[in-house]
């Protein structure tokens, strides 16, 4: 789980303008906005890195159907969910993993990504598993990361991913089915509420091994 953490500070990095206008080839995007994220990172000098996180995230929002991942996460909860609710826990979803990972996000400026060109086509074209593999700082062997995407009437968005076959969206689902077991919709929208209104932990010293 700490790796799947980890690696979705480059993950959530994967999207601009131009990588939406390169074409709608979900492997395309996926390649150019993984190499304009890095990029952006390797600007990174010790005394910049509050400005560097920014562009990162500023570059990230576009890409990922936050709704559509909220909803995988929270499960059945969605169901329940009034569409004021609904509106709330994909703001506080959004705005945890955002700030989550942009913290750690300048550790991984020199990681390799190798992204391979078949993707796994489902639901009629409409449904895509874009594979990559990515070597991280530190380490020689690379990890596994698959990008789900959707294509919309916005395009492609990315709304899952698998690290080393852990996906982002089930870690998140376990935890919040059982506060929403205990205390509700609620209850998940306050504890989201309060995560995202504590500080943000330092990131431990290590290579990324998870």
């Amino acid at each position: 789980m700490k790796k799947l953490f980890t690696l979705f500070c480059l993950i959530v990095g994967l999207s601009s303008a131009q990588a939406i206008a390169a074409g709608d080839s979900p492997v395309e995007i996926v390649k150019d906005g993984s190499r304009q994220v890095l990029d952006i990172l390797k600007q990174d000098n010790g005394k910049n890195t509050r400005q560097v996180r920014q562009q990162a995230e500023a570059a990230a929002v576009p890409l990922f159907d936050f709704p559509r991942m909220t909803a995988l996460a929270v499960g059945l909860g969605w169901r329940q969910a009034t569409p004021e609710q609904r509106s709330q826990l994909t703001q506080q979803f959004q705005t945890l993993l955002v700030r989550t990972y942009s913290t750690t996000m300048t550790r991984f400026k020199t990681a390799q990504v190798d992204v391979k060109p078949n993707p796994v086509v489902a639901a009629n074209g409409r449904d895509a598993t874009v594979k990559s593999s990515v070597t991280l700082p530190g380490n020689t062997n690379p990890v596994s990361v698959d990008y789900v995407m959707y294509k919309g009437d916005k395009g492609w968005k990315i709304y899952n991913v698998s690290v080393e076959g852990a996906s982002l969206v089930t870690v998140y689902r376990n935890s919040f089915n059982e506060e929403i077991q205990k205390t509700g919709v609620d209850g998940l929208i306050k504890l989201l509420q309060d995560k995202n209104a504590a500080p943000v932990a330092a990131a431990p010293a290590g290579k990324g091994k998870g």
